[in-house]
């Protein structure tokens, strides 16, 4: 069975049909913004593509030569985003300290989906909320310093712009003496009436003359916001954190998902959450296009963010304090290089010359934009 790739679908003259009959829908984009979706396709369109850009590894005692494609590390792309997710969820292993915490999920009714498309800062104050709601919670058992990660997600499974929260929470936190104290309960009433709160404020405030917004906002004001606080609790193993770590940096779309293409349609399946069963959706090419696009966030978007004892620019006397909350066997783990990874998969050294196994070195690179940069 041939494989369908985003390559196939996402070609030149596809996007330049998509946006000339969306034009009038992008004029709402700042410029930056567009420029770098516009970017951003075109990295992904040239992934591996030898043509575009490549390294070339000689041999220093014979003549034999290999290339390695240039990558774009777009987390748009679903090759280069499951690298990501892989290095993210090693990463994720490694820094949590050895403690309880627990895998939440904020959400936000369909009614107010639409308002970050253009907007994304929207996302950004949603998050800032969340650390907010649970500052105040701690504080109320004497917590001064807790561990909170942000994970905002675009994108529900049939890659629709729905926008949503994943949190990871420290079940406890440092108090002022830097004593533990472990906390678990957090009741759904007071998180989710002042989590309403604060969002439909925040969207009140970015939009402030818009009288259909405000109709919007008191529609509301009367609905329930999901928040799940039972979650699953997280207890450090490492399978279960590079788990939850591919599954919260994920591409919006996997290529394997895709199933048909052809007379302008395509065919993709996910699986529905409710019925735990295989859906097929077959959308016109513009509408596939489109749901893809608007999960690429601004150029220097932070869709992971750090908070408390995880946030980057923490005190010293608690940075130091936490590293003996730190299992070894975890932050040993270290995420496998290119050469590494195709070792694993082919059995083969990449870099190792097959006619006198001597260890090839880099020599040159070429780049059809910029062309050739020769090493010694």
């Amino acid at each position: 069975m041939t494989t369908i790739t985003l390559k196939d679908i996402l070609t030149n003259d596809n996007l330049k049909a998509f946006f000339k009959h969306h034009f009038k829908f992008f004029l709402n984009f700042p410029k930056s913004f567009l420029h770098f979706i516009k970017s951003t396709l075109v990295a992904a369109q040239n992934c591996r593509e030898f043509a575009f850009a490549k390294s070339v590894f000689s041999c220093p005692t014979c003549s034999h030569y290999t290339f390695r494609p240039v990558t774009c590390k777009s987390k748009f792309c679903s090759s280069c985003g499951k690298i990501y997710a892989e290095k993210w969820a090693h990463k994720l292993s490694s820094q949590l300290i050895d403690k309880k915490h627990k895998h939440m999920i904020f959400t936000l009714p369909k009614e107010i989906w639409n308002y970050p498309i253009i907007k994304r800062d929207l996302l950004a104050t949603f998050s800032e909320h969340i650390k907010t709601l649970f500052k105040a919670w701690f504080k109320k058992y004497d917590i001064e310093n807790f561990g909170l990660i942000v994970a905002i997600h675009t994108f529900s499974r049939d890659s629709s712009f729905h926008p949503h929260f994943h949190v990871i929470l420290s079940l406890g936190g440092f108090k002022k003496n830097l004593t533990w104290k472990s906390l678990e309960f957090f009741p759904p009433k007071f998180f989710n009436n002042s989590w309403r709160y604060l969002v439909l404020k925040s969207i009140a405030n970015a939009y402030p003359k818009c009288k259909k917004t405000k109709e919007i906002i008191s529609l509301c004001y009367k609905k329930d916001f999901f928040i799940n606080l039972k979650g699953e609790t997280l207890d450090n193993e490492v399978s279960a954190l590079k788990y939850i770590g591919r599954y919260l940096m994920r591409p919006a779309i996997a290529e394997y998902r895709i199933t048909k293409f052809e007379n302008n349609q395509v065919t993709f399946w996910y699986i529905d959450v409710a019925t735990k069963e295989k859906i097929f959706l077959t959308l016109p090419l513009f509408k596939f296009i489109g749901r893809l696009i608007l999960h690429i966030n601004p150029k220097g978007f932070k869709a992971i963010r750090r908070y408390g004892f995880y946030a980057r620019n923490i005190k010293t006397n608690l940075k130091s304090h936490i590293r003996c909350f730190f299992k070894k066997k975890i932050s040993a783990i270290i995420p496998l290089t290119w050469r590494e990874r195709i070792f694993k998969i082919y059995g083969k050294d990449p870099l190792i010359c097959p006619n006198c196994f001597t260890e090839m070195k880099l020599t040159s690179f070429h780049h059809k934009k910029y062309g050739d940069l020769y090493y010694s």
